[in-house]
């Protein structure tokens, strides 16, 4: 049933309304109630006039003209991963139309996704004699039409159960599925489309488009509508999905010798000697003594992580729970928390009648490393 849309007539009819010369992007405004319709109409001449290449190139000369981004890193993205509505948009933005605030964030965060995902490293220059292997625009291209065929298919199904809808769930297939952003965008371009087509169709009064639509009464013209709208807020559901649960990349944390070069500490003291400074990172507690002020402190982690250290402050550590106390008699208090238990530990400063202070990080010349759990 869905072939319908590729018959000769409705061909036909789509190209009547998309061909001819380039939009006035002066004419969209996001002021003008018209504005949505208006987009759609210049939407679908793009799609039908220029290419993805051709959407590419509009996306470059914006982003030349923003001077936010360097041209040169953005011509590292992968071709195919360009939706072309964006492209459109870009284009129209360049020309001087009125975006809604809506759009233009969208443009811009399209623009920062492909910087963030889509790069590639340079060619590889291969032997001219050896196979031809399929390119990663190639085997992407395939990944995503056989995606948008099995759209097509339960489009066919919807069609076919007289335009009421079936089990078929989109945001669940694409989340079951972990569909691709880029593949997502294009089901999102296609739907896009379709519903142009349908309203338009709906509200012609040209004889051709009516003899076209004609095998669907108006009730099914306004289910086939609901349902492609339907699937177009699943796609918008799916990307906002994607995007809030990205992988964050980690930062590759430094060696521990590397991180403790610069700090600074008392190696010893009468009997007493530090601990191996390399041994505070990764670790969740750590006990300190100051010299100067006879002050015994505790840091605790804040995470599994544990402790890391830059410069001469030690990072990740809990200043709630990090904190210290003046000794009275330090040659008492610290052989006795240097042999105790992890439950013993937890008294040693509490049994303590000085003031509580809190810890600031700040590793000194006059501090001892006395303890690492």
């Amino acid at each position: 049933m869905a072939d319908i849309f590729s018959s000769k007539r409705i061909e036909e009819m789509m190209q009547k309304q998309a061909h001819g010369t380039e939009p006035d992007a002066l004419q969209i405004k996001s002021s003008d109630p018209a504005y949505k319709r208006n987009l759609m109409l210049a939407f679908n001449w793009y799609n039908y006039e220029k290419d993805i290449k051709v959407a590419r190139s509009y996306l470059r000369s914006w982003v030349k003209a923003q001077k936010t981004i360097d041209v040169k890193q953005f011509d590292t993205v992968v071709d195919l991963c360009t939706a072309p509505v964006y492209g459109w948009l870009a284009r129209l933005a360049t020309h001087g139309a009125e975006l809604s605030a809506e759009h233009a964030e969208r443009l811009n965060t399209h623009i920062q996704d492909l910087m963030g995902e889509y790069r590639v490293a340079a060619p590889v220059i291969e032997d001219p004699n050896s196979p031809k292997k399929p390119s990663i625009q190639d085997a992407m291209l395939e990944k995503q039409r056989e995606f948008l065929g099995m759209w097509e298919g339960e489009f066919d199904a919807f069609i076919l159960n007289d335009c009421r809808s079936t089990d078929f769930d989109v945001f669940k297939y694409m989340q079951g599925n972990n569909v691709a952003r880029p593949y997502a965008q294009a089901l999102g371009e296609l739907l896009t489309r379709r519903i142009t087509e349908y309203v338009l169709a709906s509200e012609s009064t040209d004889e051709q488009i009516i003899e076209g639509y004609s095998c669907y009464t108006a009730a099914q013209m306004r289910r086939i509508i609901q349902w492609l709208e339907a699937g177009k807020a699943d796609v918008e559901r799916y990307l906002n999905f994607k995007k809030a649960n990205q992988k964050v990349r980690v930062k590759k944390a430094k060696p521990a010798g590397v991180q403790v070069a610069k700090l600074k500490y008392l190696k010893e003291h009468e009997n007493l000697k530090s601990v191996s400074p390399t041994s505070i990172v990764g670790a969740q507690q750590v006990w300190v003594y100051n010299i100067k002020n006879r002050k015994l402190g505790v840091y605790n982690a804040t995470g599994s992580s544990g402790f890391s250290v830059r410069g001469t402050s030690l990072q990740g550590y809990d200043p709630e729970t990090s904190v210290q106390r003046t000794l009275r008699k330090p040659e008492v208090v610290i052989p006795a928390m240097m042999e105790a238990g992890k439950i013993a530990l937890r008294k040693v400063l509490s049994d303590l009648t000085t003031t509580e202070t809190r810890l600031n990080g700040r590793i000194n010349e006059d501090t001892l490393l006395l303890r690492v759990l």
